[in-house]
């Protein structure tokens, strides 16, 4: 008797729906320009939800580690399908293989320029590269409501720039014009 019970049990399994449970869930990814932990400049975060909207995983990444994750060098998560995300939204950016020494690099100008945002200078000692920051170590007043605005959040220091707005983020900053008129603000 209890061995029919398992078999209809299982037979059940099988025929139900389990279309809901296993429906895939979304990942964003995301941006913060403010000194985080370990002096990074830039703070980068991945997160998945649920179709219902609900947070199931965050996590941050180094600069390294989120270039292979947006690339699809590394499985993650994510980027379960290691689509590379970078060439999707039209930003240059990837990992370089070197064959000769067998290694590879993950290179993304866009985002080594990011913290040029928030800064007018580099802001460590031995650093002679000028951001686009009216301000010293934060933007001006109009600079920092013009991004607020435009990717929508309200405070640099503490929010993310997050999914369709972060993509914006990347394909603005590598654009010259958008950083001509981001300097120009008074």
């Amino acid at each position: 008797m209890r061995w029919i019970f398992v078999g209809i049990w299982f037979l059940f399994l099988s025929l139900a729906d389990v279309g809901e449970v296993s429906q895939e869930s979304r990942a964003v990814f995301g941006v913060r320009i403010s000194m985080g932990p370990n002096s990074q400049l830039v703070s980068f975060v991945a997160l998945r939800y649920t179709p219902d909207g609900i947070l199931r995983e965050k996590r941050n990444y180094n600069r390294d580690e989120f270039i292979r994750i947006l690339s699809g060098d590394w499985p993650s998560p994510f980027n379960p399908t290691k689509r590379n995300l970078l060439e999707e939204n039209g930003i240059f950016g990837g990992v370089y293989y070197n064959d000769t020494i067998k290694k590879s690099y993950p290179f993304c100008p866009v985002l080594d320029s990011l913290w040029k945002l928030r800064y007018s200078d580099w802001p460590f000692r031995n650093g002679n590269e000028k951001g686009w920051s009216k301000g010293l170590y934060r933007p001006s007043s109009s600079q920092e409501q013009y991004l607020a605005n435009r990717y929508h959040f309200r405070q640099m220091d503490t929010e993310y720039i997050l999914d369709t707005n972060f993509w914006r983020l990347l394909k603005d900053v590598s654009d010259s014009n958008w950083r001509f008129e981001y300097q120009s603000l008074p």
